[in-house]
């Protein structure tokens, strides 16, 4: 991606300070307004070598084509992501290779996942002579300054002075209106828009390539708002099953009450296998919807009918929802996600700390959990937990691993005796073949 030829420039309070903090603040979600004149206060830079004598300039970094006059910011729940909208003229059209190099959205920081359904552009790239500070309710764009040799001075004491004329592109935005956007959402087809969390009567369609802000999301539907290009916002909501084409496949597992369908959405190629993106519960004997799972990682396994199996993870009576999630690389560490049974609801509920748990087994008559793991070729272990008061507990702990020398093999066996991990170590040599 070309988009290194981006910065954004997020500023505190003391305007263009160039300080990056140690622990950064990201940007309150909301719109944000275009500061006129904030392009006249980029900061300058100092000159390349002693006596260089720089004329500076100041010009908007906006391209004329975009229009634009707001941006969106959205800031996840777990407040380790912002994502920039900026409202762009609908002629706009972003190319890298000419004037309209503005993408359209980006996300910061660490963000390195363009793609064709998540055309986000990084920001702050090798090749910027821009830093990257923010505060919480402003930002700046600046491109790289412009440097052009003019002439030679001399002064009277004969000594040369080389003169540079030095253009600066940057603008600045400030928070007009706080919302509490989670995301950015860009659409990869025409979705319809609702005025409410129900099938009636949509407002229209969101067309394919736009974006929207996401006020909150659950497993059904979307709670966003679209925008006029004068910032201007409309609130409405999304039914999630239409956003993504998906090939909905019966699960052979199935319940007294339940019968299943796992959602896949295709590879990226003919040779790639399809992932699972949703789990869908519906009702055996009525086969209306009674729930739908989303939102959990899974590599791509591919499709089958066989995708879910049911499990009593928590040996409650009640048999819960296990689907593959990470194949943690190599393969021997890999992990499920699993959905334990809310009788009361009756509903499926992730659980994490299951799903944490790499090569998970199950002892139905001791009422165990078992996992495994390898963390290099010469060290292997293993944890057994039982449920106390709803919640895994470690009762036992078992490793093997070669010492740092490469001459023993050390074993540490732990077990759980009067509420502490009691352990026992034996050391004996290697035998390499």
């Amino acid at each position: 991606m070309k988009s290194s030829i981006l910065a954004l420039l997020l500023v505190a309070p003391s305007f263009f300070t160039g300080a990056r903090a140690a622990t950064p603040t990201l940007l309150e979600p909301g719109i944000y307004r275009l500061d006129p004149d904030g392009y006249l206060a980029m900061p300058k830079a100092k000159p390349a070598s002693y006596g260089e004598i720089d004329d500076d300039s100041f010009e908007h970094a906006l391209p004329p084509a975009a229009r634009i006059s707001y941006a969106v910011v959205a800031r996840d729940p777990g407040r380790t992501q912002n994502r920039v909208l900026f409202l762009v003229d609908g002629g706009y059209h972003y190319d890298v290779n000419s004037p309209n190099k503005l993408c359209p959205a980006y996300a910061f920081p660490d963000w390195n996942e363009y793609s064709d359904v998540q055309p986000f552009c990084r920001t702050n790239i090798s090749g910027d002579d821009a830093a990257f500070n923010w505060s919480t309710n402003a930002f700046t764009v600046s491109w790289g300054s412009d440097r052009k040799y003019l002439r030679t001075d001399y002064d009277d004491k004969g000594e040369s002075h080389p003169r540079y004329a030095i253009k600066h592109h940057g603008d600045r935005f400030v928070l007009a209106t706080p919302r509490a956007y989670q995301s950015v959402q860009y659409l990869t087809k025409d979705v319809p828009f609702f005025p409410g969390a129900h099938r009636s009567a949509s407002s229209g369609m969101l067309p394919a390539g736009s974006y929207v802000a996401v006020v909150a999301s659950g497993p059904e539907w979307e709670e966003v708002e679209r925008f006029a290009q004068d910032g201007t916002p409309t609130h409405g909501w999304i039914d999630r099953d239409d956003l993504d084409d998906v090939k909905w496949v019966d699960q052979q597992p199935k319940t007294k009450q339940f019968r299943f369908r796992v959602a896949f959405t295709a590879g990226a190629s003919d040779n790639d296998p399809a992932t699972a993106v949703a789990i869908e519960v519906l009702d055996r004997a009525t086969g209306k919807r009674v729930q739908v799972i989303r939102d959990f990682y899974a590599d791509p396994w591919g499709e089958s009918d066989t995708s879910l199996t049911l499990v009593d993870a928590n040996f409650d009576g009640h048999p819960d929802l296990m689907i593959g999630g990470s194949s943690g690389g190599a393969g021997p560490n890999s992990t499920d996600n699993f959905f334990l049974f809310d009788p009361k609801s009756r509903h499926f509920v992730f659980d994490q700390a299951l799903s944490d748990l790499p090569q998970i087994g199950f002892d139905a008559r001791r009422k165990q959990v078992t996992s495994a793991h390898r963390n290099s070729c010469c060290s292997h272990s293993s944890e057994t937990w039982r449920y106390e008061g709803g919640h895994l507990v470690e009762i036992a702990n078992w490793d093997e691993s070669l010492s740092a020398d490469g001459a023993w093999l050390v074993t540490t066996i732990g077990h759980l005796r009067n509420g502490k991990m009691r352990y026992r170590v034996t050391r004996k040599r290697a035998e390499l073949n």
